[in-house]
């Protein structure tokens, strides 16, 4: 970068199209305190505010990108002190030997509030002018010429007697036309939202006593027609004695500002997706409206409520952690969980967070409910056997996978129960299938009364059983294979009267495969049956 561009009176950032900082003059880093090694191969988001950083995204690069160019966008940045500062930002699109490039002017904008202080000021030694009969009053007009907006002084009828030149350019009225004409006929003011006209804005401010009256989003339509959005005060002009002498009437043009914003609220309005804003603290700032028609609350219901309030009791372990895992890490973080209602119901919500270091974060959703409810609904009937309500093979087959490698790991035993019911056939031959299907599940819900909340019960075909026993030995699992023994054994069936079962069962051998384990529990099983049926036989490898 020569010399001229680094000492330029605006400062100059070239990026990459991508957004990276390849280049910034010297005007820029003293604008921000920032050095060269702060913010070269940065990003230029990563010194915007968290609402700059919306405008920049989808505004500046689309019509960088589309147009070549943009003329004007106001954003605030984050000096290196953390302060915020707000600058006009012009971007076009360029070229060198290494390809496309987006050279960036920055100018460094007026606060609103030095407007103000600066206005409160000129207010002060107006009315001292009055009071030494316009002794000061040329010296008062040339500085209410030299603010950067839009004043105009009336008396204390409304009459106007002075305008300075970008109130002439914004209403369109020239000096001479304007003075001594009534406020309202030159101030042309509407409502952004009702458009009524609003011409009552400086008499009641005379008729009420008040000092000082603030007003935004007026829409002030010009005498060609042109309309631009203002935002100001109005302010008393005060005598020594307590008199109002007049009014000074100051405002600003905020059209861009105004236009960029409601361009925001509508993205997030018309945005299929549920979108909130959430605060440092964990509380709703924003939501959209979307977000308010799947839960049912209005923002009013919302807004300031933690985030982990509305999640469900048994959920709230696995979100906090989710959201502190986001925290660490630059990747968008999706997760689910129960999410309550305004009705007190729970939705299923699918949410994708990434955290942006500053004071917002922003998280869309969607609601999943129906989506999960289908898909258990589809798992339950394929890892369910239909008659028991038990898991059956296919489940069984895929929980072991994970289970002997989670024994193996941890040196745990593992036993498994082959269970069959004594002369079953004749039940069936006898009282006819549906008398058999009732006792099979008769003998299901009494063998799920007995076993541990650790073990699983599965209905392996026809009307044999198998327990899978973790972290259990052989001896352990007797004992409770016994009881299930018994309790059968005793439980009288309403038609058939008394049932027993034969089972044979098998602590699995260190790196057993699950074909050799289950045919040794088979064997016992076949062992039990021989020495007499309704008894426990155990392989001894």
């Amino acid at each position: 970068m020569d010399n001229r561009m680094d000492f330029a009176p605006c400062g100059y950032i070239k990026l990459t199209p991508q957004g990276i900082i390849k280049e910034v003059n010297y005007t820029f880093l003293a604008m921000t305190g920032y050095g060269h090694e702060d913010l070269l191969e940065m990003h230029f988001e990563s010194f915007l505010s968290l609402a700059s950083k919306i405008i920049f995204h989808s505004l500046f690069f689309p019509q960088v990108c589309l147009k070549g160019g943009i003329d004007e966008l106001y954003l605030t940045i984050k000096n290196k002190n953390k302060e915020e500062m707000s600058v006009l930002l012009i971007g076009n699109m360029g070229e060198n030997n290494k390809g496309e490039t987006v050279d960036c002017v920055i100018v460094r904008a007026d606060k609103r509030d030095d407007y103000e202080e600066e206005l409160q000021d000129i207010k002060e030694r107006l009315e001292e002018a009055y009071i030494t009969e316009n002794k000061l009053r040329k010296l008062f007009e040339t500085t209410l010429f030299s603010i950067n907006e839009g004043l105009i002084v009336t008396d204390n009828e409304g009459a106007i007697t002075i305008i300075n030149d970008l109130a002439e350019a914004y209403t369109g009225w020239s000096k001479k036309l304007a003075l001594g004409k009534k406020i309202d006929q030159v101030l042309n003011c509407i409502s952004s939202t009702s458009k009524e006209k609003r011409s009552d804005i400086v008499p009641e401010l005379l008729k009420s006593g008040k000092k000082k009256e603030t007003f935004d989003q007026l829409i002030l339509i010009s005498k060609d027609g042109t309309e631009k959005y203002i935002s100001g005060t109005v302010g008393a002009i005060v005598s020594m004695d307590g008199k109002t002498s007049g009014v000074v009437f100051s405002f600003r043009d905020i059209t861009k500002e105004y236009l960029q914003e409601k361009e925001i609220d509508s993205f997030l309005n018309i945005n299929m997706e549920m979108l909130c804003v959430i605060d440092q603290n964990g509380n709703f700032h924003k939501i959209n409206k979307k977000f308010e028609k799947i839960l049912g609350y209005t923002s009013d219901d919302i807004i300031g409520k933690n985030f982990l309030s509305f999640v469900h009791p048994e959920d709230i372990l696995a979100t906090s952690e989710e959201i502190r895992n986001s925290c660490n890490s630059e990747e968008i973080s999706v997760f689910t969980n129960r999410y309550q209602c305004k009705d007190g119901a729970y939705k299923c919500i699918e949410w994708y967070r990434q955290f942006v270091a500053g004071r917002y974060t922003y998280s869309s959703a969607r609601d999943v409910t129906e989506k999960m409810e289908k898909e258990a609904q589809l798992l339950n009937i394929a890892v369910r056997d239909e008659l028991t309500g038990l898991y059956n093979r296919h489940f069984l087959v895929s929980y072991l996978k994970n289970e002997i490698e989670k024994a193996e790991a941890e040196d745990q035993p593992m036993t498994m129960a082959i269970l069959d019911l004594d002369q079953f056939k004749l039940v069936n031959d006898t009282w006819g299938h549906p008398v058999g299907d009732e006792q099979l599940k008769h003998t299901a819900k009494t063998i799920l009364r007995v076993i541990r909340s650790t073990d699983l019960l599965v209905r392996y075909g026809g009307e044999e059983l198998v327990i899978i026993m973790e972290k259990t030995n052989i001896d352990d699992a007797k004992i409770v294979l016994e009881k299930i023994r018994m309790a059968i054994e005793n439980n009288q069936y309403p038609i058939t009267g008394r049932q027993t079962v034969s089972i044979g069962a098998a602590e699995r051998a260190k790196s057993e495969l699950f074909v050799d384990w289950y045919k040794r529990a088979d064997q016992a099983l076949y062992h039990a049956k021989n020495r007499g049926r309704n008894r426990v036989i155990c392989s001894n490898q």
